[in-house]
């Protein structure tokens, strides 16, 4: 927001006579800073479309209602890489693809990983997904930087 804008702003709250309203309208303005903020650190998403499903281990009826798409026993189950999903939630791990499917997380795609099994590479360094480098361990070619297999537990 800009200085004659917020000068403007509270010029106009200054001027109401009605206390009520002034609340109302600074209660608004705080709202709307938070959700500004909740934008600006990736939160939107999760709030947006997590809470349209319901979480894995809560209560529910029918599998749709499931983030997993996946209502067992009357509880929300993750569901595993390749399987039907709603949302980033409903997946054991990793995250929900465009084609409503869980996938595990490439390298340098800019999703944040949790763990190692989170990522393709099962590389997670401070949540972001690694490729293993030339002469590193490892223990499968998914692993290892592109143009590289794994031969004998080492990136080749």
């Amino acid at each position: 927001m800009d200085n004659c804008r917020f000068d403007n702003l509270t010029r106009e709250i200054a001027a109401q006579t009605d206390r009520r309203t002034a609340v109302k309208r600074l209660a608004g303005g705080l709202a709307a800073l938070a959700a500004l903020a909740r934008a600006d650190l990736g939160l939107a998403q999760d709030v947006g479309i997590e809470s349209s499903c319901t979480l894995n281990g809560d209560k529910c009826k029918k599998d749709k209602q499931c983030c997993s798409l996946k209502c067992k026993k009357k509880k929300c189950k993750c569901t595993d890489f390749g399987e039907k999903c709603k949302a980033d939630a409903g997946c054991c791990k990793g995250f929900c693809g465009s084609d409503n499917r869980c996938r595990c997380i490439p390298n340098n795609s800019g999703k944040a990983c949790k763990g190692d099994n989170d990522c393709c590479s099962k590389t997670c360094v401070n949540t972001v997904c690694k490729c293993v480098k030339r002469a590193e361990s490892c223990r499968a070619d998914n692993q290892c930087c592109p143009g590289l297999k794994c031969t004998g537990n080492i990136c080749k």
